[in-house]
C-alpha cells in the first residue's frame, strides 16, 4: 500500500504483488486518525473508500505491515458509519 497527496486530496493505493492489480481510494482527511488512549501516535487509522466501500486500515507502529480493522469500537470513536463495510465473506454493513 502507498500513500499519496494529489492536489485532489490524499490516495492509497493498494497493489497485490502476486497478481499485480491495483485498487486506489481516496483517504479521510489530513493526516491519519489516532484514538483518545493511543499513546505516541499509535495505532494510528486510515479511513479509505474504493469503488464506494469504506474500510480502516490500523498501523500499529512504524513498521512496513498494515491490518484492517474491523473492531466496532474503533470504527465507531473514528466517526465511520458501519453500514458501508465490507466484510471478508463479501457482504456489507455490520
Amino acid at each position: 500500500m502507498s500513500y499519496y497527496i494529489r492536489s485532489s486530496g490524499r490516495e492509497a493505493t493498494f497493489e497485490c504483488s502476486s497478481t499485480g492489480a491495483k485498487l486506489t481510494g481516496k483517504q479521510k482527511g489530513l493526516e491519519p486518525l489516532t484514538l483518545k488512549r493511543s499513546l505516541a501516535g499509535y495505532p494510528s487509522y486510515e479511513i479509505i473508500t474504493v469503488n464506494g466501500v469504506t474500510d480502516v486500515v490500523e498501523h500499529r507502529r512504524m513498521e512496513p505491515y498494515f491490518f484492517m480493522t474491523d473492531d466496532p469500537a474503533v470504527w465507531s470513536e473514528l466517526g465511520v458509519p458501519a453500514n458501508n463495510a465490507f466484510h471478508s465473506d463479501g457482504a456489507r454493513g455490520r
